[in-house]
């Protein structure tokens, strides 16, 4: 007898029920990726992005480096100037709140197209899609949050998708290639990942799989994108600073999101565990097409590079893992389970599947709310970032030149747009190497440091209570003018001529120090 929350699928009516169980399947995915890609503002550099937003909102695009005191060694960039005002948009619109959710539903958009960027001829089942985007949700969840990478990784996803269209013979798709890099190009540099992707499409996919004057199509569409990307402020030397990012990093390597991933962490273990996952499924499914493999592996090697590629190699790695999972199941696992695929497919019950997408959503809805509400947005700032430490010294040194760690270097950008009282932050591109090794040789302690805060007149400091700067400064005697202990973060400042080295070491909390 059957189970009366079972129905098994026949006649008409069985290829709309395997419609709806795939899209059940893909949206519940979907709600577990948004839970994991919706963040606050983790990534250290949305600071001074929000920053240039609200400046260019009111002055326009800066034609020089606009808050720190270093000087800069070439102009200033303002390729990102969309995605800047963007961000300062929905901030001021509704928070810190709304922008994280924006950007987490993005992320989401672009993992829902990379596992519809599928050719409909593999009959990838809702399950292995499913599996596919959580897997691609916890691999992004170390990139996602409010970043302009996350525009990257839509773009590519949105790219992929036009692709697989394309090759099912929807031509006309390719003409939202060029609207689209448009856009791009003035929010991410990661614009040139997307048009060598159309490029390894063009090559790599055999003409007996694509449609013949359709090629001549995408071709020109590439083409089209490509000169289209040149309105941007920088216009053709757009090319070159992406160039010039890829092959002269420099100093930049040691920032933040520019470095090799580093396996001791968590996130680069899970890179690492889908890496493995693809190949060993690629093995024993038969193995990729040209295009899959090509493409699949100059990504693994551009994040090895840089790990801000992860979101992309992650992304294209979607199908890859729902086909080949797919494939490997039906070769190995479902013959063995025969007997139950003899007595026909089944699929659970409309009602049960709208009952547990609704409970999904509240589950989400509970998970999600805490995390972009005001109240929760601004505990993190406090805890995450000087908060308090910057308030004591904008009050008490107005227009003082302040150093700290790069990753609170664009906070202090955001919380003191004007005056150039910040040392340097995430912006290699412009800042050049020589401003990027006088922060290296005061971050590092090398033996440079004492005489790079001279010549720069830096006589203030915010920095971790834990921070190896911070002890050194004990030892040259600089003061404690108070402590922050929500974000254990110190303001220090020089000691006056004539005042004697202390005889102990850093203390945490220091006892006198009153609170900032």
């Amino acid at each position: 007898m059957k189970r009366p929350d079972l129905l098994v699928l026949a006649g008409p009516d069985s290829g709309r029920r395997a419609s709806a169980s795939r899209i059940a399947w893909i949206t519940a995915a979907a709600i577990v990726v948004l839970v994991l890609t919706v963040q606050p503002f983790s990534n250290t550099d949305v600071w001074w992005h929000l920053a240039l937003g609200r400046l260019i909102t009111t002055s326009g695009i800066p034609a020089h480096e606009p808050f720190s005191f270093l000087p800069a060694a070439h102009a200033w960039v303002g390729q990102q100037w969309l995605y800047e005002v963007t961000l300062a948009g929905l901030v001021g619109a509704g928070g810190a709140g709304l922008a994280s959710l924006v950007m987490g539903l993005a992320a989401v958009a672009a993992v829902v197209l990379a596992a519809l960027s599928i050719q409909r001829s593999a009959r990838v089942s809702g399950p292995w899609l499913a599996i596919a985007m959580v897997i691609t949700g916890l691999v992004l969840n170390s990139v996602a949050g409010v970043t302009s990478a996350v525009i990257s990784v839509l773009g590519f996803a949105i790219v992929l998708f036009v692709v697989t269209r394309w090759r099912e013979g929807m031509t006309s798709a390719v003409w939202g290639l060029p609207p689209l890099f448009l856009l791009w190009a003035n929010m991410d540099a990661g614009f040139a990942a997307g048009l060598l992707l159309v490029l390894a499409a063009l090559l790599l996919l055999p003409k007996a799989a694509t449609p013949g004057g359709g090629r001549r199509q995408l071709a020109l569409a590439l083409v089209i994108s490509a000169v289209v990307v040149i309105a941007n402020p920088l216009g053709p030397g757009i090319y070159a600073s992406v160039l010039s990012g890829v092959f002269n990093p420099g100093v930049a390597q040691s920032l933040a999101g520019f470095g090799t991933p580093n396996f001791h962490e968590w996130w680069a273990r899970l890179f690492e565990a889908e890496v493995v996952l693809v190949v060993v499924l690629w093995t024993v499914s038969g193995g990729p097409d040209r295009f899959s493999a090509i493409t699949g592996f100059g990504l693994l090697i551009a994040t090895l590079y840089a790990q801000e590629n992860l979101g992309l190699f992650a992304v294209f790695m979607t199908a890859q893992l729902a086909i080949h999972g797919s494939r490997a199941w039906a070769r190995h696992v479902a013959p063995r389970r025969r007997r139950r695929a003899e007595a026909g497919t089944r699929h659970l019950h409309p009602v049960l599947i709208s009952a547990g997408l609704v409970a999904m959503a509240a589950a989400m809805a509970v998970a999600l709310i805490p995390k972009i509400s005001t109240s929760a947005a601004a505990s993190y700032q406090a805890t995450t970032y000087p908060e308090a430490a910057a308030t004591f010294t904008g009050a008490n040194f107005p227009g003082q030149r302040v150093y700290t760690i790069d990753s609170w270097g664009g906070y202090l950008a955001y919380r003191f747009p004007s005056g150039r009282i910040v040392f340097l932050y995430d912006e290699p591109a412009v800042f050049g190497n020589n401003a990027l090794q006088l922060y290296e040789d005061v971050d590092q302690l090398d033996p440079n440091w004492i005489h790079v805060l001279s010549t720069e007149d830096i006589h203030h400091a915010i920095v971790p209570s834990d921070a190896r700067e911070a002890a050194a400064l004990h030892v040259l005697g600089w003061v404690v003018n108070c402590y922050d202990p929500t974000s254990k973060s110190l303001v220090m400042s020089s000691p006056p001529s004539g005042t004697a080295p202390p005889q102990s070491g850093l203390v945490i909390p220091p006892p006198g120090v009153p609170d900032c």
